[in-house]
């Protein structure tokens, strides 16, 4: 409006709703696609992102594995590589290479594969990986700052707020910070924000504020005392711990007495039918993906969940209210989902459909023939 922006306009991609949101200043917090989100807006903008595409690969424990994390430079191009213990097995990378395309768009490919796996041999002869001990491999693309020529590794990781001028003023936009600096990036937008619309930041607490789950916590005390008391299974309770930790409380507080609730959807880690009631209800889950992938964590497992998401369908069915039509929709969009991770499952079952049955399991069969048929 005239020399500044008064807000967004906003489309609900799950309703289909388009809606307005009035704003004094507008944050553009897209990361790769920081660009893409200027581009919609009138007017031009220079470059503001360069990304690079960083990718890892999750690999069975292997001979001569380290006990801890393991930093090493690659031998081919100095880069830094890591060998990292992480859920049970081990992840390798990553790679950082410039990427222009679409970041939705982002896949590991088979040089990233043979770079990764032939340093990791290099460093550690005994471990003799190959692509076949692979069993998934995922990309993304960092947000970082435009920078036309020079090495990869020389572009500054460090987060930048930009602050756009007239006719644009009010809005902001990050560039660079990663993961690791999320909260420190969160406060140094706010209060660049304040700032400019000639108000003090007040005082962060961000800092010192636990994650939840994580206040008043002891850990391994905690779980013993979880596993003795909540009546579940010992390998179910502690995992429940190790995700949610205090408040794996309320997952069996939720299950109550009903057996169903209490019963695994993914037998072979042990998660039960009553996180996916939990991840909707208590943690803004608005999809299986995000149930699977980023609540749970039962779809980062080997198979990426394809062995649980008819059971998690059925779930979401029986317990709030999905449609047979709606729960069919959700686990093919699942499956489509976790293809970009390049899973040695669905490899398998690219040179023989009859391998489904081994690869979801047969309970899984069953649950994708109930939600089919029934009406």
């Amino acid at each position: 409006a005239g020399q500044c922006v008064s807000g967004v306009v906003a489309a609900d991609e799950r309703s289909g709703e388009t809606f307005r949101v009035a704003a004094r200043a507008v944050v553009n917090v897209a990361g790769p696609w920081v660009d893409e989100v200027l581009t919609g807006a009138a007017g031009d903008f220079r470059r503001l992102i360069g990304g690079t595409k960083g990718s890892h690969l999750v690999v069975d424990p292997f001979p001569g594995a380290p006990a801890q994390a393991l930093y090493f430079e690659a031998k081919a191009d100095h880069r830094p590589v890591l060998i990292i213990p992480w859920n049970g097995r081990y992840l390798i990378g990553s790679t950082d290479i410039r990427y222009d395309g679409d970041p939705d768009a982002a896949r590991v490919d088979d040089a990233e594969i043979a770079y990764l796996l032939g340093e990791t041999n290099s460093l550690i002869p005994a471990a003799d990986l190959t692509a076949a001990d692979v069993r998934y491999a995922y990309a993304g693309v960092r947000p970082l700052p435009w920078r036309p020529a020079g090495v990869e590794g020389n572009i500054s990781r460090d987060h930048a707020v930009v602050r756009h001028g007239a006719p644009f003023r009010g809005l902001f936009s990050i560039t660079g910070g990663k993961l690791t600096t999320y909260r420190a990036l969160a406060e140094h937008a706010v209060n660049d924000v304040f700032r400019a619309l000639g108000r003090r930041p007040g005082r962060c607490p961000t800092a010192r504020v636990p994650l939840p789950g994580a206040a008043g916590i002891v850990l391994e005390p905690f779980k013993t005392r979880f596993v003795a008391d909540s009546g579940l299974p010992e390998r179910t309770a502690e995992r429940l711990v190790d995700i949610y930790g205090r408040r794996a409380v309320e997952v069996p507080a939720l299950a109550g007495r009903d057996p169903y609730l209490r019963e695994p959807f993914a037998p072979n880690v042990g998660a039960i039918r009553a996180e996916i009631v939990f991840a909707f209800q208590q943690e803004f889950a608005a999809t299986l993906e995000d149930v699977l992938l980023r609540r749970t964590m039962v779809g980062l497992e080997p198979d990426l969940g394809l062995s649980a998401v008819e059971a998690a369908a059925e779930t979401a069915r029986y317990c709030l209210g999905w449609s047979a039509g709606a729960a069919a929709a959700a686990v093919a969009r699942y499956h489509t989902s976790v293809q970009r991770f390049r899973p040695e499952i669905l490899r398998a079952l690219e040179r023989d459909p009859r391998a489904e049955e081994a690869a979801v399991g047969a309970d899984g069969a069953r649950l994708n023939a109930t939600i089919e048929e029934q009406p």
